[in-house]
């Protein structure tokens, strides 16, 4: 390669960086502030937040063909979530090698998300009430039919439908005898390891120097938070042996096999939480107590994704950063929208948002 081609591959690398960051903080300023989750949840009709977000918020286009006044809520829902795919397909333009990639993630992990939802359905004998809760051009990604969970009321036509994806033989171990249900701990565990085998390997083959030691650190940190939080609840609401909490917990993460089961096989709860608050990351994470422990793994998230897409130069940290503000963004609106469906008051619904 001659010096010039160098120099232009670099300034085009360059522009492209630029291009993902200036992208990215633009959408972040479009993000829902405290004062709209404030008028979001003096709604009290679906319709009332279907109008707000339409027309004040930056879902006015992903719900402009939608009919306020007549829209149901899984409709709404779904719409929101259509907005996520959009704005990463839209920062995935300025950084085509690191944004396909990521992309594979986004879809592995809403693949496993229907996955779990049928086979919850299914293990209670509920599989006519599957809802689509993702966009309708998702379709054309996934790796199966994701439109015909709709219709499963067997595990054999579970089974079936995923027969040519990588979650066949990930789920198929776990097929439960005839007239048992499924272990759905096991699955979820087993799908979660796959999913992170997926971005782990994402990061190590298309990101490079600082930002793939903060994606990698980042990862594992949440990866620790959530196995921690894991057998908090496991030891204290549920009378689980040994061996069942330690398959329960994900094969990833910064803390040793060694170390999570110090934590599994202490004897003494109160003395579990005080280890665990030693921790690097407890001290940080788990001084709130016990009250808050299920929200921990995500309020890291927040925190770290809201200071990167803030002050990161590394695009592909910004860009997943953004991203998952966004999923938390989406959480909270589809909090805001169940609450007021099912008549929660203002104050109820507050304490499970994410802001």
């Amino acid at each position: 390669m001659d010096k010039n081609s160098f120099r232009l591959g670099k300034m085009m690398l360059s522009y492209a960086s630029n291009a993902v960051l200036s992208k990215a903080r633009a959408l972040y300023g479009k993000q829902i502030s405290p004062k709209m989750y404030d008028e979001l949840l003096s709604c009290r009709e679906v319709a009332d937040i279907a109008s707000y977000l339409k027309r004040k918020t930056g879902y006015s286009e992903v719900l402009s063909a939608i009919n306020e006044n007549s829209v149901h809520r899984s409709e709404l829902e779904e719409r929101l979530k259509f907005k996520l795919f959009a704005d990463f397909e839209s920062l995935g333009r300025y950084d085509l090698w690191v944004g396909e990639h990521f992309f594979e993630y986004i879809i592995t992990r809403a693949e496993i998300e229907q996955i779990m939802h049928s086979l919850m359905l299914l293990s209670v004998g509920e599989s006519g009430e599957y809802i689509h809760s993702i966009p309708g051009f998702f379709y054309s990604h996934s790796k199966f039919d994701i439109r015909a969970l709709e219709h499963v009321e067997t595990y054999d036509e579970f089974f079936k439908i995923i027969k040519k994806s990588p979650y066949y033989k990930i789920i198929l171990p776990f097929k439960p005898a005839a007239g048992q249900r499924i272990n759905l701990t096991a699955v979820e565990t087993a799908l979660y390891n796959y999913l992170y085998d997926v971005v782990f390997e994402i990061i190590n083959k298309y990101v490079k120097g600082k930002a793939r030691k903060e994606l990698i650190d980042f990862f594992n940190m949440y990866i620790d938070l959530t196995n921690l939080v894991r057998i908090v609840r496991m030891k204290k609401f549920y009378n689980l042996s040994e061996e069942y909490m330690v398959s329960g917990l994900i094969n990833h993460g910064a803390l040793s096999e060694d170390k999570l089961k110090e934590f599994i096989t202490c004897p003494d709860n109160k003395k579990m939480m005080a280890d665990m608050k030693n921790t690097k990351m407890g001290r940080k994470w788990f001084s709130r107590g016990l009250d808050v422990i299920d929200k921990v793994p995500i309020n890291m998230r927040f925190n770290w994704c809201r200071h990167n897409v803030r002050f990161s130069v590394s695009p592909p940290v910004v860009l997943i950063s953004y991203i998952f503000l966004k999923e938390v963004e989406i959480l909270n609106l589809t909090n805001i929208i169940e609450g007021v469906k099912y008549h929660m008051s203002p104050d109820e619904i507050k304490k499970m948002l994410i802001v």
